[in-house]
Parts: structure tokens; sequence; C-alpha cells
């Protein structure tokens, strides 16, 4: 039998512990308290007068958007590789995920550094590249170990 066949049979993905939950949701999180929190330190007007500049900022400026478009991305690509990787069975046998540790902007779409634990390897992640890509809504994913650390890899999400 296949390896994805086997894990199918033996487990299912474990649901998160909650430090696993708030880094999963850490940039939601801090849209969703600070944004009142800003609304109850500052008045309204400052506070609608600079999210309506910084929306005039994103839409007259190319340089502006850009960043703006890479980050939205950065935020969005995390969620959507656990949802491959959940999906691809690539977990544990104890049905842990891989660690989504970072994301950031590169040039042709978002680099993910990943920590691969016990059971989990970067061919795991090659073989399922396709997937992977499908699920990110990229054109496609190629894979990268990282050079100094064995358990960590670097997918590359091509858009």
């Amino acid at each position: 039998m296949t390896r994805q066949v086997v894990r199918a049979l033996e487990s299912r993905v474990a649901p998160p512990n909650p430090f696993a939950v708030i880094w999963r949701w850490r940039y939601e999180a801090a849209l969703l308290v600070g944004g009142p929190f800003l609304v109850s330190v500052a008045s309204w007007q400052i506070v609608v007068t600079v999210a309506g500049l910084l929306a005039g900022l994103v839409s007259v400026s190319p340089f502006a958007r850009r960043i703006a478009v890479a980050r939205f991305w950065c935020v969005v690509t995390p969620h959507r590789i656990r949802t491959a990787c959940a999906e691809a069975l690539l977990i544990t046998r104890r049905g842990r995920l891989p660690v989504v540790l970072w994301t950031r902007p590169i040039e042709s779409g978002e680099r993910v550094w990943i920590y691969c634990r016990a059971g989990i390897v970067a061919a795991d992640f090659v073989d399922n590249a396709p997937l992977i890509a499908s699920a990110c809504w990229a054109r496609q994913v190629s894979v990268t170990e990282s050079p100094s650390r064995p358990a960590v890899i670097h997918v590359d999400v091509i858009r």
C-alpha cells in the first residue's frame, strides 16, 4: 500500500492545541482585537480618517497596492497550505499537521517556511506539489530543503 493509503486508514487530522490556534489566527485576531481597541483609545474621526487615507494610498499608488496584495497573500497562504496538508494527509501518525513557521513575499509569490514534524519529509511535499498549488490558487509550488535545518523546508508558492 502507498504511504497515503496507510495514513488514511490509520489516522485523522488531530485538533490543534490552543496555542496553535492563536498562532494560526494571529493576524485575524490582532485585527479583531486591535480595531475596537483603536476605536476605544482614539476617536471615531481619527480612526476613519486614517483608514480612509490608507485606503486612498492603496488605491492610488501601485507600489502600496503591491505591498498590500503581497501581505494579503502572506496571510492567506499559510491557511491554504494547512488545508492542503490535511487533504493530502501530510500528517504524523498522531494526526499532527506540519507547522507553518513564517511566510514572506518574494517576486514570484510567497516563500513559506514549514517545520516538518517527525514522520513528514520534504519528499511528501514534492509528491503533493500539484495539490498544494491548487489549494493555494497558484501556478506551481517548488519545495526545497533548508541547508542549515534538516526539519525545515521552504515552499515557494509561484503565482
